[in-house]
């Protein structure tokens, strides 16, 4: 069933700045203050947030490029609560992970990489209906990246 009436107000900010030949720092911040207005069907929801929409999400990422050198990055992650039912009465929390990127070209059409993924292994709620689900743990990984050149 569609709700009868919703409303989303909000921001979105961001920002990137590059320092010297090989830095850049970006970050961004999202609010989204997403509820039902109306919904004659079933007047309870009306008041309620949307399930799934965190009210604040943030992100940074810290990047280092030198083509002849390597690549690394860090990125974090943050989300507010949130809930997972229409009801608002089972939240998921709020929830801040890390990863980060390592890579290195070894010719022009070849790279080696590295990443790891919420790299202090944080557990936290991404579903509660019908059964708990925890966002993935530690997950670290590496390849050959190659390019095919037209």
């Amino acid at each position: 069933q569609n709700l009868g009436r919703t409303r989303s107000r909000g921001m979105e900010i961001e920002t990137e700045a590059r320092f010297g030949r090989y830095w850049t720092i970006s970050g961004g911040y999202l609010l989204a203050d997403a509820t039902v207005l109306e919904f004659p069907a079933n007047t309870t929801l009306e008041g309620l947030r949307i399930p799934q929409v965190p009210k604040h999400q943030a992100t940074f990422q810290a990047r280092y490029t030198n083509p002849r050198l390597i690549t690394l990055g860090v990125q974090a992650r943050a989300g507010g609560q949130q809930f997972d039912d229409d009801l608002n009465r089972f939240p998921l929390g709020r929830y801040f992970t890390i990863d980060t990127l390592a890579s290195r070209r070894l010719t022009p059409n070849f790279d080696v990489f590295f990443a790891a993924e919420n790299i202090f292994n944080q557990r936290y709620l991404t579903g509660r209906t019908p059964v708990t689900t925890i966002g993935p743990p530690l997950l670290i990984r590496g390849g050959i990246r190659f390019r095919l050149r037209g």
